[in-house]
């Protein structure tokens, strides 16, 4: 019974793919992290839309896991957990944001029954403990685990997938469950950022599209000043995406949380007399009347 446990706590079940998703927010959504996730190819865009084909995927979690809007339900049962330890698996490789959440919520080391990590799991952990000791944190320790036995992993869920479901659900450890919106890194460090979000002044015609569209709520204005929060930012680029002016990049770094202050004009458009926002001190003209043929009728009159 203790074995059935063992690889039952490890299952993942009744994903489904929330509006949280890029790909149902907006038609401009470039997103397909989750797609490049899965090693199985059981999801695919239709549309607008990313869809699952229940045959091939594996409830293995890693879509879950992978994207940047938590945007995927399900609880995650593909890792094994022993107390505050993560169980070495050479049929699975987690990724460096998944570590580094582990790590939040009180990982302290990596178990491992063999001598020497494969070469996919080696770069992750050395990855995971650069970003750690610059975050002024301990790094993740490898120790040994003694272990009688070794199962495939990939042959018992062929065998245990489908009438396991409940039983798993019910048996799996409560301190390492992941609901979909626990996947957000930067929840877990609130004094840094990731990345920081520039903005092009020259192409920027604050249309502020970017502000409906960013999930993490990155942009705000505040007395004639656009604020930019990059540490709420995780690349889910439906910024960069809806922007068409290309005026916006999302460039990796990780250091202390800082704040972006683009100051700007509230300005009166020479042609149809309509208040609007600029980068640029000497424009007369609204974006829609510098862009508008001169033989249309104004849409203000």
């Amino acid at each position: 019974m203790s074995f059935l446990v063992k690889w039952l706590e490890n299952m993942h079940f009744d994903l489904n793919i929330t509006n949280k998703c890029s790909r149902k927010r907006t038609v401009y959504s470039t997103c397909s992290v989750c797609m490049e996730a899965c090693s199985l190819e059981a999801l695919s865009i239709n549309q607008q839309t990313i869809e699952i084909n229940r045959e091939k995927c594996s409830s293995c979690g890693d879509c879950v896991i992978s994207c940047p809007v938590s945007a995927i339900e399900g609880i995650a049962f593909t890792r094994e957990f022993e107390n505050q330890s993560l169980i070495y698996n050479e049929f699975y490789i987690p990724s460096v944001k998944e570590m580094l959440i582990y790590k939040c919520r009180g990982l302290a080391s990596v178990k491992m029954d063999c001598n020497r990590m494969n070469q996919q799991w080696e770069t992750v952990m050395k990855q995971t403990n650069k970003i750690l000791i610059e975050l002024g944190q301990r790094p993740i320790e490898l120790v040994q685990k003694n272990t009688k036995e070794k199962y495939s992993r990939r042959a018992f869920f062929t065998s245990m997938q489908t009438e396991g479901k409940k039983l798993a659900k019910s048996l799996a450890p409560a301190s390492w469950r992941m609901l979909a919106n626990e996947w957000n890194l930067a929840n877990y460090f609130p004094e840094y950022q990731f990345y920081t979000v520039e903005l092009d002044h020259n192409k920027c015609i604050l249309c502020r599209a970017c502000f409906s569209f960013c999930p993490q709520e990155v942009f705000h204005i505040r007395d004639s000043v656009l604020h930019i929060e990059s540490n709420k930012c995780v690349k889910c680029c439906d910024c960069t995406d809806i922007c068409l002016e290309n005026a916006i990049q999302i460039r990796p770094e990780i250091k202390i949380k800082s704040e972006s202050p683009h100051p700007f004009h509230i300005k009166e458009c020479g042609d149809c007399g309509q208040s609007y926002y600029s980068f640029q001190s000497e424009a007369e003209k609204c974006p829609i009347c510098v862009n508008r043929n001169p033989e249309w009728l104004s849409p203000y009159q």
